[in-house]
């Protein structure tokens, strides 16, 4: 009940709550390339001992319902996709990420897009931590429900599975919070920092 350090490939998750514990915890640790900290208070040990800066700043959303009202949009078709489109996913994603991680998620087949008859104009995937992310619409296509398609999608197929629901949404992007709230997750009063 001290707290929890877990590890996923080259990423590290960790809950803390006794700070003399978790910068042990910290200073153990030979190589880190990514770190997630629930309620964070490490930021100078981390940015000194693995040269990581502080990247994103977010809420944790659980969904915890056990059903979902699938959203769908006129002429708009929810596919799986591929490393065809790395591309579009690359140039249209907002958040930094690094090209190998990318690459190594859309090859694990976590991805789906969605299509205006044989355009892309949306994508949403699964990182491997296994939160939902990675959810973007392009421009011209916003404010049609796509996103809230693509997320319904996504639960929808993870209840499914029986797997845990939950993504982070960052601190300032209002429009998000809002859109997964009226989709029934419910926020974690945690804040999740991310160093990459």
């Amino acid at each position: 009940d001290r707290g929890i350090i877990i590890k996923f490939d080259d990423i590290y998750m960790m809950s803390i709550k006794d700070p003399v514990l978790g910068e042990e915890l910290i200073n153990s640790l030979n190589d880190c390339q990514m770190i997630a900290i629930h309620n964070d208070c490490f930021k100078d040990i981390i940015e000194e001992k693995f040269s990581l800066s502080q990247e994103i700043t977010a809420y944790q959303y659980g969904y915890l319902k056990d059903t979902v009202k699938l959203i769908s949009v006129p002429q708009i078709e929810i596919k799986e996709i591929g490393m065809e489109y790395y591309d579009f996913i690359k140039e249209n994603y907002s958040t930094p990420i690094d090209e190998e991680y990318l690459i190594k998620r859309i090859q694990a087949n976590v991805f789906i897009g969605a299509f205006d008859q044989d355009k892309i104009v949306g994508f949403a995937g699964i990182h491997d931590e296994g939160s939902i992310g990675f959810v973007e619409v392009i421009k011209e296509y916003r404010r049609r429900k796509i996103a809230s398609m693509l997320e319904t999608y996504m639960i929808n197929k993870l209840l499914k599975k029986k797997e845990l629901i939950y993504l982070q949404v960052e601190i300032d992007n209002i429009s998000s919070m809002k859109l997964h709230e009226k989709l029934g997750y419910v926020r974690s009063s945690d804040i999740i920092t991310w160093y990459m």
